[in-house]
């Protein structure tokens, strides 16, 4: 079960760029990583987490992935169009907050809840599924969304320095070994039935 904004990507209303980041409104044509879309007016632009595609082909090898997102199903369709266009990887298991406006629960699914890994930037959304949940650090790329902190490098966003989070040692490429990690003592331990035991180890 995978979450969106700040766990896969991060979005802006184009209006919110920073002067600094402006630079970002020529790129998406030349970018695999950007996309700039309107959604039901304003325009928006949404930045993947590194490693993203490489994460989903290897989590697909391993799992039946769902997105669980509390933005609207406009919204979601966009974005996975972007994503995952030929919808190899989550086909039309996409939960939104149409269905689920103020919570998420996997009550909302068919599915053994011991055997369901949840990967999400926000453990507030999850109050009855905390043991399924393995928390990322947000990803925020663009300074719309940033907290303050008091250190000079810290007061930019990635898109400012144009940098971004690393792709060999970043959160997804940490949470896909710690998943195929789970998943082969999963298929190893004959008395192992809870996969949410194996998130934690």
């Amino acid at each position: 079960m995978l979450d969106l904004d700040q766990t896969l990507l991060h979005y802006v209303p184009v209006s919110q760029l920073s002067d600094k980041e402006k630079y970002l409104m020529e790129e998406p044509e030349s970018r695999v990583d950007l996309l700039r879309f309107n959604e039901e007016n304003p325009e928006h632009m949404i930045k993947l987490r590194p490693f993203l595609r490489e994460f989903l082909k290897e989590a697909n090898k391993l799992f039946r992935m769902h997105v669980y997102t509390m933005s609207s199903y406009g919204y979601a369709r966009d974005v996975l169009s972007f994503i995952d266009p030929g919808k190899r990887y989550f086909g039309n298991r996409v939960i939104t907050r149409e269905k689920s406006p103020h919570k998420k629960t996997l009550d909302l699914i068919s599915a053994d809840q011991r055997r369901v890994v949840i990967v999400d930037d926000n453990t507030s959304v999850w109050p009855q599924h905390k043991p399924n949940l393995l928390q990322v650090s947000q990803y925020i790329y663009f300074r719309y969304q940033m907290t303050n902190n008091n250190s000079e490098e810290d007061s930019y966003s990635y898109a400012e320095k144009e940098s971004d989070e690393c792709r060999s040692n970043g959160a997804l490429s940490n949470v896909l070994k710690l998943l195929q990690k789970a998943h082969t003592r999963f298929q190893q331990e004959e008395d192992s039935n809870d996969l949410r035991l194996l998130i934690r180890d």
